[in-house]
């Protein structure tokens, strides 16, 4: 039976050179030689050594995902893509997930309420664009219903007041110009995800208006 002769330093700190009968087989970072208990003089299988070079691979994407969220939290669905372009297996993605998931780093619950409160402070958005953002970020409808169930009616008017702070420029005395201006802005409300009704109500409180005016 094969046997490891040469656990090894490498140059970069943290990583060994596993040798099994006197020939390199693979390289590994020291968690892996603790958790698999690898020793010199240690007898070791082929289907060991393929289990040392997942455990392997396991390391390095949660290591790769650890970095990818010191940049900024990420959903799963995030992480797992980054991992799969990097090259990383499906299950190995996975494997590296639940890691995550049990340390606590990686939860879709908080990711998603977090991205509404950064998104309604940076970049006021309505209620349907959240979800969608979210959506796309692969998060359960469940969940992201859960994310925005905070939002009142009232919040997202004055969420959309904030959007439209910048846009407002003093209307013009002819109707038709007025209705014009009306439709930009209302549009622009709108492509920021918020509804008709919404934006109108943002529309009237900030050129102190009845609401009725906009549909005239």
């Amino acid at each position: 039976m094969s046997r490891i002769t040469a656990i090894t330093p490498q140059r970069r700190r943290g990583r060994f050179s596993i040798f099994v009968d006197d020939e390199f087989v693979v390289g590994v970072g020291e968690k892996v030689v603790a958790d698999l208990k690898l020793a010199v003089g240690r007898s070791i299988t082929a289907g060991e050594l393929s289990r040392v070079a997942r455990a392997e691979e396991v390391r390095k994407a949660t290591e790769a995902s650890l970095r990818l969220l010191e940049v900024r939290p990420r959903s799963q669905k995030e992480i797992v893509t980054r991992l799969r372009q990097k090259g990383y297996e499906e299950e190995i993605a996975g494997e590296a997930l639940a890691a995550l998931s049990r340390w606590g780093l990686l939860d879709d619950s908080a990711f998603a309420e977090q991205w509404v409160q950064s998104r309604t402070r940076s970049r006021p958005g309505g209620v349907r664009k959240l979800k969608s953002e979210l959506f796309q970020k692969g998060i359960a409808k469940e969940t992201i219903e859960e994310a925005v169930a905070s939002i009142s009616e009232d919040d997202e008017v004055a969420l959309a007041r904030q959007a439209l702070a910048k846009k407002l420029r003093p209307l013009p005395s002819d109707r038709d110009a007025r209705r014009e201006e009306y439709r930009r802005l209302a549009g622009f409300l709108q492509r920021r995800g918020f509804g008709w009704d919404i934006a109108k109500k943002a529309l009237a409180e900030s050129f102190s208006m009845g609401s009725d005016e906009l549909d005239g």
